[in-house]
């Protein structure tokens, strides 16, 4: 029997539909927040969700042959208990019943268009994940931790550029507790300057319109990133992100990745998306550990080993950028483990690197490049075009075997 898993407005059981109230009346066990508890019918036995979250399982495993309902909050699946549960037990064996989302009340009340706003969640999720979603006049709607997540999240804003941002707590939403408080984001960082009494369940509105702050931009700056001198440039970066392709919930490998520069900027083009960045050095490791939080991909997966025994347990990638490390056995491991239609990015600026790099382009085809880039500098009074090293960059597609 499958697992019902219901979604809730802050209205409570009493705002739900007679159709659903009968199916929960009907239950064995049903598992609520507890704020959810008041107006349960009697009959099925009621428990709070475990803390931590992933107690869930366990219960679910105990509870196996009894009628269980699950009740979430709005709708489960985004950002909600729904989509963790749906994800390891499978479509098969829950049945979701969404309400309205606080995300869609939350914009109504803002008196925002729901298609013109960002929905994030820093719930169980590093707060320096807002950082790529920024932008001038941005709008965010942001599912929080707990009422002191505001603060971060102006001090993060502050840092970043956007003091002029305007927040706004939306606090039980469409319930009898409703409240609403709003601020100034460089107000708001200031110590002490936070409302006392800020619930821990809300949604926290940004309005970026007043912030002239630039945009970070898809690609990094060169000096966003902590770098032991061994980077790839930014406008080197753009070539390769621009064939590297990313899309959200893509897979990459970042191979002899330095200071994780292209694996960042690919994740912060692919909402969803998994990147791993694989070097030996551990300080490089370490480095890129640093640029993902400081960046706003936290979530980069760092791998330290040597090549190319580190790839063996890497998951099935869609995009691979090779950086460092170059060798004929590396690359035909990558080239072995794209899925069909994956991408294959090799940089080079050595000649050794280089002439493996022409002979796999020989045997293989592809796409070879030589990028040379020139910047203007100072020549005493005047100015002059500095060259950095050109780079030698190999394009390659895996073909997709015809189907019979």
């Amino acid at each position: 029997m499958a697992i019902v898993i219901i979604g809730m407005t802050e209205g409570g059981y009493s705002a739900l539909s007679a159709p659903i109230q009968q199916r929960i009346a009907k239950a064995d066990h049903v598992i609520a927040a507890n704020r959810f508890h008041a107006g349960l019918p009697d009959g099925p036995q009621i428990e709070d969700w475990p803390s931590p979250f992933t107690d869930i399982f366990t219960r679910i495993k105990a509870l196996d042959g009894r009628k269980l309902v699950l009740l979430a909050t709005g709708d489960p699946l985004w950002y909600g208990a729904g989509a963790s549960i749906l994800g390891k037990l499978g479509a098969d064996k829950c049945e979701i019943i969404c309400s309205v989302s606080g995300f869609q009340m939350a914009a109504t009340r803002m008196g925002w268009p729901l298609a013109g706003c960002q929905t994030l969640s820093i719930h169980g999720r590093p707060v320096e994940g807002v950082l790529p979603n920024l932008y001038p006049r941005a709008r965010l709607l942001l599912l929080t931790e707990n009422g002191k997540s505001p603060a971060r999240v102006a001090n993060l804003l502050v840092e970043a550029g956007y003091g002029p941002a305007k927040l706004s707590v939306l606090a039980h939403i469409g319930g009898d507790q409703e409240a609403r408080w709003d601020g100034i984001a460089a107000d708001w960082a200031k110590p002490d300057s936070m409302p006392d009494d800020l619930p821990d369940f809300h949604i926290l509105a940004i309005d970026c319109d007043d912030c002239v702050a630039p945009a970070i931009g898809q690609i990094l700056a060169d000096d966003a990133l902590e770098n032991s001198g061994k980077l790839t440039k930014r406008d080197a970066r753009a070539s390769a992100l621009a064939k590297l392709a990313p899309f959200p919930g893509a897979v990459m490998w970042d191979v002899g990745s330095g200071s994780g520069a292209i694996a960042i900027d690919f994740l912060r083009q692919a909402p969803r998306g998994t990147a791993f960045a694989i070097d030996r050095d551990p300080a490089q490791i370490a480095m890129a550990t640093r640029n993902a939080v400081r960046c706003g991909v936290p979530h980069l997966k760092n791998v330290q080993a040597d090549l190319p025994d580190g790839l063996d347990d890497l998951p099935c990638p869609d995009a691979i950028f090779i950086g460092g490390g170059l060798t004929a056995e590396t690359a035909g491991k990558c080239m072995s483990a794209l899925r069909p239609g994956g991408v294959l990015v090799v940089h080079c600026v050595t000649i050794e690197s280089e002439a493996i790099l022409i002979q796999m382009w020989q045997q293989s085809g592809g796409n070879l490049t030589r990028l040379s880039i020139h910047h203007a500098d100072p020549v005493g009074g005047f100015h002059g075009w500095r060259p950095l090293m050109p780079v030698t960059q190999w394009h390659w597609i895996k073909t997709v075997e015809p189907t019979s």
